[in-house]
């Protein structure tokens, strides 16, 4: 398992526990504290967050490429930049699970003060009719920009041998998947990360409070005091995580290059730069429905880049949600009911990478190998079957995978599903660029939700510090 010709630490303890048994450990090692003294230097002299979580982009692109170059951008990683990886986990997996710690008790004490905060009011329906609705249609406009750049690339055509090999997930037909949502055990969902189950529960608990207020004033109203002081409480908590999220951004861009490597990368280049491409064009579509709804998109924009390289470096839309919500918020003026509402359901739902464009490509990569007709016809059931299956795949590990087994199942195609392994050997690279559209689409939902109900503080929008001090508590 190990290379030991060149090793200088030798043992089960340096082997197997610690994972370090090269010098050029040591130094990858040292190169990541160094990289964390210049964002602490920046840190400590106030430079803006955003600012910091650029800057932390490069060190990591220029710290993973760096290590790759010193043995020649090899195809595998050796065992010295495997413990390297694995240390650098130490950051970037620690910030991961620190973030996916707050979110089940996040989305739980949002949800419950969104219905006491809209209580006796009509809005609620409307927030979660529309941004569901443009959460849906931007999923539906991502997956047609999939279909265009599979076709403009080519994407499966001369290919006449496939290396990888890959599972296909188990799926349920679409009426069995939604009944599965609704939580018979809350607790199971939680540790599930059933999200659309937890809004369900947590929406119910929050209406019977509403009904009971005037029956039982005091009871209810200590208990809506609990709720609106655990909501503090845990974005308080969530804050003071999200500081320290450029040195996790250094660490797991770091990790993502030195794991994967760069010749992996090119094997599947054309699939890799078609993902890019989508997800670029598919934000400017993003800022284009803000600019329609009266918002500034270079404010959009400008507020927007610290949660999206958070996405970006994270690959998870559910432990960007506390940002997601905090910018939303804080930063934008959204209102905290539709903020909470439609970022939580974006997390699950009509996400515009992992349920959009992604499944898009590969059923039509599948269908020029194997030699399936693609026609009109074929297009549109694709586009019906990959819509509702962004509703389907909510609360379910490995997001992207499931889409795309889903939209290969549905379109008949599930004995293909082998054929993908050469993307999913790739998949942490592109998945960046996946989850990166996906809360880009969350923000602008919540955005073009708050704006058609005439709730947005324009204000707060306007100001181009509004919500720093929170980022910096």
């Amino acid at each position: 398992m190990y290379d030991t010709s060149h090793a200088i630490f030798h043992g089960v303890f340096f082997e197997n526990f610690l994972s370090i048994t090269h010098y050029q450990t040591l130094i990858a090692i040292a190169l990541l504290l160094a990289s964390f003294w210049v964002l602490k230097q920046l840190q400590n002299k106030k430079i803006d967050f955003s600012k910091r979580m650029l800057v932390s982009l490069v060190l990591g692109s220029g710290l993973g490429l760096l290590v790759q170059a010193s043995v020649g951008f090899p195809m595998q990683a050796n065992t010295w930049m495997q413990e390297t990886a694995t240390w650098y986990g130490l950051a970037g997996r620690a910030f991961i699970a620190f973030i996916r710690m707050l979110v089940i008790p996040l989305i739980f004490v949002s949800i419950v003060k969104v219905i006491l905060d809209f209580s006796g009011k009509e809005d609620l329906p409307k927030i979660a009719f529309r941004g569901i609705f443009w959460l849906l249609f931007t999923t539906a406009i991502a997956c047609v920009l999939g279909i265009v750049l599979a076709n403009a690339f080519g994407l499966g055509y001369g290919v006449s041998a496939v290396t990888g090999t890959a599972e296909i997930k188990q799926y349920t037909n679409l009426v069995d998947t939604i009944v599965r949502l609704i939580p018979s055990n809350i607790v199971v969902a939680m540790h599930g990360e059933n999200i659309v189950g937890l809004v369900i529960f947590s929406a119910l608990l929050g209406i019977a409070a509403t009904r009971m207020e005037k029956k039982n004033p005091e009871v209810i109203g200590a208990f809506k005091t609990l709720i609106f002081g655990l909501h503090k409480i845990v974005m308080s908590v969530a804050m003071t995580v999200i500081k320290y999220m450029p040195y996790a951004v250094v660490a797991l861009l770091a990790r993502t290059i030195v794991s994967n490597g760069i010749p992996a990368i090119l094997e599947v280049s054309s699939f890799v730069a078609a993902i890019y491409i989508a997800m670029a064009l598919i934000m400017l579509l993003h800022v284009i429905i803000v600019a329609l709804h009266g918002v500034s998109p270079v404010m959009f924009v400008k507020k927007s880049i610290g949660t999206w390289l958070m996405a970006f470096t994270s690959r998870s839309s559910v432990g960007t949600l506390p940002m997601t919500i905090s910018t939303l918020t804080n930063r934008m003026g959204v209102n905290s009911g539709t903020s909470n509402l439609v970022g939580s359901l974006g997390s699950t739902i009509g996400m515009n990478g992992c349920a959009g464009f992604f499944p898009a490509m590969i059923v039509v990569m599948v269908a020029h190998m194997v030699g399936i007709e693609t026609n009109l016809q074929f297009y549109i059931m694709m586009l019906i079957v990959v819509t509702i299956g962004s509703i389907g795949i909510a609360g379910i590990p490995g997001t992207a995978t499931v889409a795309a087994t889903i939209a290969l199942s549905g379109m008949g195609m599930g004995e293909h599903f082998a054929l993908i392994g050469m993307v999913l050997a790739i998949d942490p690279v592109i998945d960046m660029a996946r989850t990166l559209a996906n809360v880009s689409g969350t923000m602008t939902a919540a955005v073009a939700t708050d704006r058609e109900m005439g709730l947005m503080d324009m204000d707060v929008f306007n100001d181009p510090n509004a919500g720093l001090d929170g980022e910096e508590a």
